[in-house]
């Protein structure tokens, strides 16, 4: 069974999630706006890796709000405290929330010392202060100071943004660069050991860092930096001349990109039209009450599932259903908490190896007995589940052949498309690291921004979504297949139907739960089922012969499926280690975040 890249995907999806919300503005007052007139930062670097700031906030408040906050993001074991506020000329009550990567500061403002009276229509100062640890990171050869001095977290622009930075040492062995340079009106040193940093007019969703290279020798201790152990020095030297060298770009490179953008936008359309139209075919049914084919349910599993071809664990819970129906396991008791199967001493002959494997699997499961708990499955092995799982997958494909997949679909456009939206990802990330990170500014820039999100949305969608239900199409054949499943499916979840047109026997609704949890209904199939049996009053000791109806309405399938969801799901790396590693241009070693108003 093929499952996802999760890691993979879950950096496209952020970065398409982040890069549209730049796009958006969010309002987080009800009745009240906001803009930023003048900031100022105080920065004190220790010589303990921690960070003191002093930030000095002027909100220009429009209407009338609750308050202010501000928005800390840290990650790793980073962490601030010390926090307090100062709010000259008007009362407050802070609150502060944490969460895994961020720290709000939420400022509740008054003007009376009652606090019974909002703010309206008036600046308001606020000084937010708190210390910063594991911010510096401290490598064999040299600190690292790498800080966001505004985040794109901020939904309003600042006018007038000034830092001050003080080292525990003298500049004179420091290394200083802003990203980008054009960002900064000014940067001194006011003494030997302050940095002055005046910054011009930076828009909201606007991200801009301070990175300073600074000798070890300055710091007596590593108690609150990040330690990480490696040389960086020369790294980050190079990283920062060939980002200097890179911003000699010229605007005829947003031109250029957008010819690029633009055709990748329109590539899907023109893959579609030449492999995705399906056939016609002459089958029109508004449903199926009877099993459209013979094929076993593992296949009909992969087949209509997504990426077709492609059995997933719904496929897994029907085979073990399937033995249950033909008799493999014997359901020993069951209830809401848990269900007992037993493996029965029958000739596994006539199985198919796939089917074998499961039983196989199982039997680390077995007491002293041979009974299994469903519920104690959940507390298995997940990496031996992982890997039992991919070996499993070699004997599903003995059944679900390739050969019979191409003979029901078409995957050919499928496989462009593919192909084609993975080098339009590619190609919108590098175009939209190249706007926002190598190109100063062009008149084009909006325009390659906005072509390239679309890009970048519109080929992970295809990647994450039915793209082979899309671009791929059925042969004739398999569009008679696809669709008589899928009718039956209809008929499955449709009470109504069900009623008009009932199942041969109480019998056959075993077969119909088997094929319910391949196609994943069978949670509604089976409620369904309870319906059913409760409104005909069918005798609990005539579908109590039945293991697989006992199995399935007495809550089997419920714990089977939590289960073995249980021990498919990775499990999280809570390991506390060292959790840096020398950062990007414009990530910023910390900093950043953004704020409001409520």
């Amino acid at each position: 069974m093929k499952r996802l890249k999760t890691s993979s995907l879950r950096k496209f999806l952020i970065l398409v999630m982040v890069i549209t919300l730049l796009c958006i503005p969010f309002s987080f007052a009800e009745d009240g706006s906001y803009n930023l007139g003048n900031v100022e930062k105080h920065i004190t670097i220790q010589d303990n890796g921690a960070t003191q700031i002093a930030e000095d906030v002027t909100y220009k408040i429009s209407g009338t709000v609750n308050g202010v906050y501000r928005d800390v993001a840290i990650s790793g074991n980073q962490s601030i405290d010390n926090i307090s506020v100062e709010t000259p000329g008007y009362y407050n009550t802070v609150e502060v929330i944490n969460s895994s990567n961020n720290v709000q500061i939420k400022v509740w403002l008054y003007k009376d010392e009652a606090k019974t009276q909002k703010v309206s229509d008036e600046d308001v100062r606020i000084i937010y202060h708190y210390n910063f640890n594991k911010g510096v990171k401290i490598y064999n050869d040299i600190a690292e100071y790498q800080y966001m001095a505004w985040g794109s977290g901020w939904d309003s622009s600042v006018d007038n943004l000034t830092t001050y930075i003080q080292l525990p040492g003298s500049h004179n062995e420091v290394e200083l660069w802003n990203n980008p340079p054009s960002d900064v009106k000014e940067s001194t040193w006011t003494s030997d050991n302050t940095l002055k940093t005046v910054y011009n007019h930076l828009d909201s969703g606007q991200n801009t860092e301070i990175r300073m290279l600074i000798p070890k020798s300055y710091f007596n201790s590593t108690e609150n930096a990040d330690v990480i152990n490696k040389d960086a020095k020369t790294i980050i030297e190079q990283d920062q001349q060939d980002y200097a060298n890179s911003i000699q770009f010229q605007d005829n490179m947003c031109y250029v990109l957008e010819i690029i953008f633009v055709i990748l936008l329109f590539v899907p359309v023109g893959v579609y039209y030449k492999y995705g139209r399906e056939p016609k075919i002459d089958y029109k049914a508004d449903y199926e009450s009877q099993l459209p084919t013979n094929d076993p349910a593992i296949f009909v599993n992969a087949m209509m599932s997504k990426p077709i071809g492609t059995s997933d664990l719904n496929g897994f819970q029907a085979t073990l259903l399937d033995l249950i129906d033909k008799k493999y396991y014997k359901v020993i008791v069951g209830n809401d908490n848990d269900m007992i199967i037993k493996r029965k001493d029958k000739d596994q002959y006539s199985l198919k190896q796939y089917e074998k494997d499961i039983i196989k699997y199982l039997k680390q499961y077995e007491d002293k007995k041979g009974n299994i708990s469903l519920k104690s499955i959940s507390e298995g092995d997940r990496g031996e589940f992982s890997q039992f799982m991919d070996a499993w997958e070699i004997d599903v494909n003995k059944e679900v052949t390739s050969a019979r997949v191409k003979e029901l679909f078409d995957d050919t456009g499928d496989s462009i498309m593919n192909l084609v939206s993975l080098v339009s990802i590619i190609i919108a990330i590098l175009g939209i690291i190249i706007l926002f990170v190598f190109i100063d500014s062009s008149s084009q820039s909006s325009n390659v921004f906005i072509l390239g999100v679309l890009v970048l949305i519109e080929s992970v969608l295809i990647l994450l979504s039915d793209s082979n239900g899309i671009m791929g199409r059925w042969t004739p054949k398999g569009k008679e297949f696809n669709d008589k499943w899928k009718n039956f499916k209809k008929y499955l979840k449709d009470y109504s139907l069900i009623k008009e047109y009932p199942p041969e026997s109480v019998q056959v609704w075993g077969r119909y739960l088997v094929y319910a949890t391949a196609l994943g209904c069978a949670d509604e199939v089976n409620k369904n089922m309870k319906k059913y049996f409760k409104e005909y009053n069918v005798s609990e000791e005539y579908y109590s012969d039945y293991d697989t109806l006992y199995f399935s309405y007495y809550g089997g399938w419920a714990i089977m499926h939590s289960s073995f969801n249980t021990l498919n799901t990775p499990e999280t790396d809570t390991d506390p280690g060292s959790f840096g590693d020398i950062g990007d241009i414009g990530s910023g070693g910390f900093g950043g975040g953004g704020g409001g108003v409520f």
